[in-house]
């Protein structure tokens, strides 16, 4: 589908989240996925196409994508992402991809996201939220830097149960600390309510949660993995 630039919004120094306005108005679920095509010369090995998981919610008028931005340079996908100028037509695939809530609502849920696998999880709180729509949900939110949390208003906006973990957190800084493992998360959660656990991270950190969790009796139907291919750590 086409769709136009409309805007970029600052959410960290290195975070961005970019705006845009679909040509059609288009149905997809909170926590889908969709493809971006930005041609320009002298792309890199990592081409003119990257897959994005949508932040924004079904309930809101544009689409919006959110990444980090590691480094001054980056691949040349994303340094054509930032010279981006309202007005300018791409293309989008029409979101797909089943990360995204139980149909049945009664189901407790455990929200693991690392670094920017936060992304799926805004797109679906922001939507429950718009809906009126109260789940019982426990979002664990580790990052490296507690500079690099994004969104927690509007997850406390929600009211849902909030567990934050830095790996290098500030002297002042009150909360869970070190690195997501499965003990952690296992350490974290309630069992007794038998929660559904959304994972979506970096693709080798998810990998390795899901198997470990497996390893530690955690049967795969309680658990929906979604991979980012192409960051290295959170």
């Amino acid at each position: 589908m086409n769709a136009t630039f409309d805007h970029t919004e600052d959410i960290t120094r290195h975070i961005k989240t970019f705006w845009f306005r679909p040509e059609r108005k288009i149905g997809y679920v909170a926590g889908q996925f969709t493809e971006l095509h930005l041609p320009h010369n002298n792309a890199d090995a990592r081409s003119t196409r990257r897959w994005f998981t949508l932040s924004s919610s079904p309930t809101e008028e544009l689409i919006g994508i959110t990444t980090k931005f590691a480094s001054l340079k980056g691949s040349t996908f994303k340094q054509q992402l930032q010279r981006l100028q309202p007005g300018t037509s791409l293309t989008l695939t029409d979101p797909m991809g089943d990360f995204v809530l139980p149909k049945d609502p009664t189901i407790p849920l455990v929200l693991v996201a690392a670094g920017m696998g936060i992304t799926p999880m805004r797109s679906m709180v922001k939507w429950l939220l718009d809906t009126g729509e109260k789940r019982k949900i426990h979002l664990i939110y580790a990052v490296t830097h507690l500079e690099e949390l994004v969104f927690d208003p509007l997850f406390k906006q929600y009211g849902l149960k909030f567990t934050t973990i830095v790996k290098n957190p500030p002297a002042d800084y009150v909360g869970e600390t070190g690195s997501l493992h499965a003990d952690r998360i296992l350490k974290l959660i309630d069992n007794d309510d038998t929660p559904l656990l959304y994972l979506s991270g970096p693709e080798l950190l998810i990998e390795t949660l899901y198997k470990n969790l497996q390893n530690k009796n955690l049967p795969p139907e309680r658990m929906v993995a979604d991979y980012f291919h192409g960051y290295l750590q959170f």
